[in-house]
């Protein structure tokens, strides 16, 4: 028992603690936990980085716009935004505290006061003269008078009114009341889209726009589609009523931000005869 005995100084342990190499293993079992982590972090951040990234493609690939730079910053101006549709990609633009009207004739230079704009009806030739294709009155006149396409847009008292009527009395309270009257085809139809004939090939595509909140915009592609294609992505995006504008790549339209810079698209104006016409804002 001599072997028992220990001395005030000395401490004897007797016996095993079940735990004692408990705090090693938890230990080296945590030591994983955070490099595990972190790639988990990694990889939810790059799933979430690529939902995004088509909508910044979007931006990106829009090389028809060019920048001009004004002096000062307007209180009438142009919201321009980006989104992809059924594959589509679809740039709007939302003028803010402007009015709508026609003008008919060469634009040689844009007024500043013109915040946003695009041609609007059709023309053609007929014999050796160019004409507007469809009912058209500008500011009570009538210039044109054809129900070629069932689409209109009527400007009466700064109240644009989009349509789908081959016999809208809107014509005739133009010609009375001093207001802006054109045809063009007409896209959507009370949230619905309207079929046009399969015939027309895929086309970079333009359109007048009433969204379901009232608000008024100009919506056009970057990209050639079917007007049918074009019509029911304008429905998804939340539009109610739509025609057509001129929207082949020599088109003009452009629009004015709220930091003055102008957004140009479309080749040289002078290549249109007197005719061509444009809805702006001012």
């Amino acid at each position: 028992m001599d072997n028992l005995k220990i001395n005030d100084d000395e401490i004897r342990i007797v016996g095993n603690n079940p735990h004692h190499n408990e705090p090693q293993e938890k230990k080296k079992e945590n030591r994983w936990l955070y490099p595990i982590a972190a790639i988990l972090l990694v990889c939810i951040a790059v799933f979430f980085l690529t939902l995004k990234r088509p909508h910044s493609d979007a931006l990106e690939n829009q090389s028809v716009i060019n920048v001009k730079s004004d002096s000062k910053e307007r209180t009438s101006y142009t919201i321009i935004s980006d989104t992809i549709i059924n594959n589509i990609n679809l740039r709007c633009f939302t003028p803010v505290g402007a009015k709508p009207k026609l003008v008919v004739g060469l634009l040689k230079e844009i007024p500043q006061e013109y915040i946003l704009g695009a041609m609007a009806a059709d023309f053609g030739k007929y014999g050796n003269e160019y004409q507007v294709v469809g009912s058209f009155v500008i500011n009570g006149e009538m210039l044109s008078h054809s129900k070629s396409k069932y689409g209109f847009c009527s400007i009466i008292n700064d109240t644009l009114t989009i349509g789908n009527d081959l016999s809208t009395s809107l014509f005739e309270q133009a010609v009375e009341n001093n207001g802006d009257f054109f045809r063009q085809y007409a896209l959507v139809a009370n949230g619905k889209p309207q079929n046009n004939p399969p015939i027309y090939k895929d086309a970079l595509r333009r359109s007048l726009c009433i969204l379901h909140d009232g608000r008024i915009c100009v919506i056009d592609t970057d990209m050639e589609v079917s007007l049918n294609s074009f019509a029911a992505a304008l429905c998804d995006f939340g539009v109610k009523d739509a025609i057509s504008l001129m929207g082949s790549g020599a088109a003009v339209r452009w629009a004015v931000d709220k930091a003055g810079r102008r957004y140009i698209a479309g080749a040289d104006e002078y290549e249109f005869p007197d005719v061509a016409n444009y809805i702006v804002w001012e």
